[in-house]
């Protein structure tokens, strides 16, 4: 290893905004702050607040690399591999997954798998550049210990996550883990942490060397800590049972923790994506480039959402996690095409600062013009949609108008929004107000949705309360089909009457369901609940929109 002459700055925006945004120390103090009285703050912050940042740190960051590869002629020539012909079969396998719960099922559980490596892929390429910025140009040997300790960081989080009980931390409909069986984790989790503290200690210790201290690997080590408080620690802390009244590693937290992770891996990309803008010869400034990003990010989005959400009427994995899925996967593939440092165009920009590309085509005017006017109505339609989330239909709650949250549900299921639960917690409060017609009209929404016991065991009550028979053998029938509920008796032929019903059908029906449902009801709805305004479908790992 040898040291090479330093380049302009060591920095890219300077000490300061680097170690924040680019190295993870926003999120480390926001961590520190929610680790505090066993998470007191993390439970404070309002619903509202992770809406916000998916929407306007996520979705951009998204948008940054669709202006990466597609605005530019010359890139999307050169990357065509993976911007045309991955895009198109991703399209393909999405639009059949609509209707294939087991090809939904693949494209979840890879998603899921392939989230925590991409994490860990950028926060690699970052404490790499920071090295070759500063004059260090790492040996072969080196750089392979220093990959490896990212590499045995995310293979802690694959084992846990692929143990044969799925560690679970939110809805995760959809993953099939591969069910690694726990007495292999006892020895394959600590061995890969021995491993990830043998590879990091020596990769630091060679480094430190060669740059003749410690000073030099600032940058380098705050981004291994950042990728150690993202995944490793976490995971490892779920695995042992360690810490987990602790918010940044309770995986009773989990879910609520990773959306400012997924914020601060969002801020990360935007931060660097930035800088490499600045080198194109368009750059009109922070506010224009931001605004572009998130105007492309949200379209992408949105209008499948409008195109495809409210003709499904059921699908068992949620149609917002399998859009996540899809965009989440292009997104990665993408991004392991476009950033490389060993390409000569992004070691010129983001180690030597060099030039950009100010003689490439643009795209034609005339499109650019059409995806702009429709990446605008995308984002009125997300702030109509984040209003409808986190204001109307809590509201509405909260004043017990249950028509006013019925229809403010009806409005989110334009994006794919309302999720089954929510659609659940107001059948439930219509059916105890008396509401039977409203009752029976959201606990068939929640049904479509996602079918299962909570749904469809009052689903068939209420019909038999209001004396339908066609609904009532309908849904006793979807009950007894789900596999878990024991049917008691064969249906009846098919009777147009309340009266013509066999008591005996009716009376077993009704006793199983209401037994199927009292071992199933989940607790009343507290404020942070999905019903009260979140997305309803926290994920372990990856970041949706």
């Amino acid at each position: 290893m040898t040291a090479v002459q330093t380049q302009k700055s060591p920095w890219l925006f300077g000490a300061v905004p680097d170690l924040l945004f680019g190295c993870g120390g926003l999120y480390a103090g926001i961590a520190l702050l929610f680790a505090i009285d066993g998470g007191v703050l993390l439970r404070a912050v309002p619903p509202l607040v992770p809406g916000l940042l998916i929407a306007f740190l996520s979705a951009p960051h998204y948008g940054a690399t669709l202006l990466r590869v597609y605005e530019r002629r010359a890139d999307r020539r050169a990357y065509f591999l993976f911007s045309v012909v991955v895009t198109c079969g991703l399209i393909a396998l999405f639009g059949l997954a609509l209707f294939d719960a087991f090809v939904g099922s693949i494209l979840v559980t890879v998603y899921l798998t392939w989230s925590g490596w991409h994490y860990s892929g950028q926060n690699y390429g970052i404490a790499s550049m920071f090295l070759r910025r500063r004059g260090l140009a790492p040996s072969a040997g080196v750089r392979r210990l220093l990959y490896a300790s990212f590499g045995f960081s995310f293979l802690v989080v694959f084992l846990v996550l692929h143990e044969a009980v799925s560690v679970g931390g939110g809805a995760s409909e959809g993953f099939v883990a591969l069910g690694i069986p726990a007495s292999w984790n006892a020895w394959l989790v600590p061995g890969s942490l021995a491993l990830y503290a043998l590879t990091t200690g020596a990769s630091l210790g060679l480094l430190a060397r060669a740059a003749g201290g410690v000073a030099t690997l600032g940058p380098t080590a705050a981004l291994m800590g950042t990728q150690a408080l993202w995944l490793m620690l976490p995971y490892a802390a779920y695995h042992f049972g360690w810490f987990q009244r602790v918010a940044p590693l309770g995986f009773d937290t989990r879910a609520a923790v990773f959306t400012w992770i997924a914020a601060a891996h969002a801020v990360q990309y935007l931060w660097i994506t930035s800088f490499y803008e600045r080198a194109s010869g368009r750059w009109r400034g922070q506010g224009a480039y931001y605004a572009r990003a998130l105007g492309a990010g949200t379209a992408l989005w949105v209008l499948p959402a409008v195109v495809f959400a409210p003709g499904i009427a059921s699908y068992d994995l949620g149609f917002t996690l399998l859009l996540s899925s899809t965009i989440n996967l292009h997104h990665f593939v993408l991004d392991g095409a476009i950033w490389k440092l060993r390409h000569l165009k992004i070691a010129r920009v983001l180690i030597a600062d060099g030039g950009g590309e100010e003689g490439t085509s643009w795209v034609p005017r005339r499109f650019a013009r059409v995806f702009w006017a429709f990446a605008g109505l995308a984002l009125v339609l997300k702030l109509h949609n984040l209003s409808e989330r986190y204001v109307v239909f809590p509201q509405a709650l909260r004043a017990r108008d249950l028509p006013a949250a019925a229809a403010s549900l009806d409005r989110q299921g334009w994006l794919g929004k309302a999720t089954a639960f929510q659609h659940q917690v107001v059948a439930e409060r219509m059916d105890d107000a008396g509401q039977l017609e409203g009752a029976i009209g959201q606990y068939e929404r929640s049904a479509e949705l996602t079918a299962q016991v909570e749904n469809l065991a009052p689903l068939a009550m209420a019909y038999g309360r209001a004396a339908d028979a066609a609904g009532f053998m309908r849904s006793c029938d979807r009950l007894f089909a789900l596999g878990e509920v024991e049917r008691p008796l064969p249906t009846p032929p098919i009777a147009h009457a309340w009266a013509a019903l066999p008591a005996d059908f009716r009376a077993a029906c009704v006793r199983t369901a209401h037994r199927e449902y009292a071992k199933a009801k989940r607790p009343a709805p507290s404020r942070n609940d999905p019903a009260m305004g979140r997305d309803g479908e926290p994920l372990p790992i990856g970041s949706y929109d």
